[in-house]
């Protein structure tokens, strides 16, 4: 069998998401498989235009998407795969997918890794290729039956999972490292206004209940807001994201509204890196993570500050609760090896 994967290194070493199980398949079961990096094109374009370019960058989107788009039919056409895994896919023709389906008989597979109906995430081209899958994976239930009505005949709920290169339990190197991660309370996301609201709300509650509670913010745009501001932490990744959850004592879990997010990809992460996680209570949550598996759950603000005090004065038993939950997702088959073994076999039944 030979896959071709079309996704980008812009997020590494998070993404791609599934290059690390196809070598790890290739090896056991013999696929042959390439990686079409999108990342490359949209450096390939602001070089070619220079600091104009970069400084345009919007004007520049054009030939980016362009460009993309025949990159990845020239890949198509000279490697020939069985099937064609497209990772989000914000940026392709229906146009080009129809061709290489006709030129190369690939099955061709999107794994949604947002909700492609969610305005902010979306794009007219994304929305035109429903149809044009042959199968249409997505890890929220909430947007499968949109998607049928979008035109693809064949749509399946695929959860997220975890890189077990990427998502593990990280020791602080020095006594300042150490020091720079350490808190009471972490959140890992970007500052959605809701998020930012949520979390606004938080920090008075718990201020009261526990003055001095250390606050930790991590990602993007958390310093656009007052009140956060001096919690912001700046972006966390790779190392860092691993130091960030073994650092916090309590790492919060939030879904993201304008995804219909039921759970999301810190659901596994957070677990495989070692942190005790307090994730908002959802069916899908609830499903992962049934009684006894090592996580908790808040259904408000109330809620979670109530947990919050308790853990921070129960040591012993968030240390215990973090240990089952990162056996839950270790020995749960959720590595995106399991994911993909997933999609291959929804084509093979």
């Amino acid at each position: 069998m030979r896959i071709l994967l079309g996704d980008t290194t812009a997020y590494a070493p998070s993404s791609p998401l599934f290059a690390e199980a196809l070598r790890e398949l290739g090896e056991e079961r013999g696929y042959r498989w390439e990686f079409f990096d999108e990342a490359a094109y949209t450096k390939l374009m602001l070089d070619r235009y220079g600091i104009a370019g970069r400084i345009l960058r919007r004007g520049v989107r054009p030939a980016v998407v362009s460009a993309t788009n025949l990159g990845l039919l020239a890949r198509a056409r000279r490697f020939r795969p069985d099937i064609l895994l497209i990772v989000k896919g914000r940026d392709y023709w229906p146009s080009i997918l129809r061709r290489i389906k006709r030129e190369t008989g690939a099955f061709l597979v999107n794994f949604a890794t947002d909700d492609p109906f969610n305005g902010k995430t979306t794009s007219r081209h994304l929305l035109k290729t429903i149809p044009v899958y042959d199968l249409y994976a997505s890890p929220r239930r909430a947007v499968l039956e949109d998607i049928r009505r979008a035109g693809c005949r064949r749509v399946a709920y695929v959860r997220f999972g975890y890189k077990p290169s990427v998502h593990y339990p990280e020791t602080p190197g020095t006594p300042e490292e150490e020091a720079r991660f350490a808190c009471d309370v972490a959140f890992i996301g970007g500052a959605d206004s809701d998020r930012a609201a949520f979390f606004e709300d938080l920090l008075g509650r718990l201020l009261k209940q526990l003055p001095g509670v250390c606050l930790a913010l991590y990602g993007g745009y958390w310093a656009l807001y007052p009140r956060l501001r001096d919690f912001a932490r700046g972006l966390a990744v790779g190392r860092d994201y691993r130091l960030a959850i073994s650092g916090a004592k309590v790492v919060v879990n939030l879904v993201r509204r304008a995804n219909r997010d039921g759970h999301v990809m810190r659901t596994f992460e957070v677990p495989a890196c070692g942190g005790f996680m307090l994730a908002e209570r959802t069916h899908e949550h609830e499903e992962i993570f049934p009684a006894g598996s090592g996580v908790d759950f808040f259904g408000s603000v109330e809620e979670l500050v109530e947990k919050i005090a308790f853990y921070l004065r129960n040591d012993d038993a968030r240390r215990r609760m973090a240990r089952r939950a990162r056996e839950t997702v270790v020995f749960g088959r959720h590595t995106y090896k399991d994911r993909l073994g997933e999609l291959v076999d929804l084509l093979s039944a």
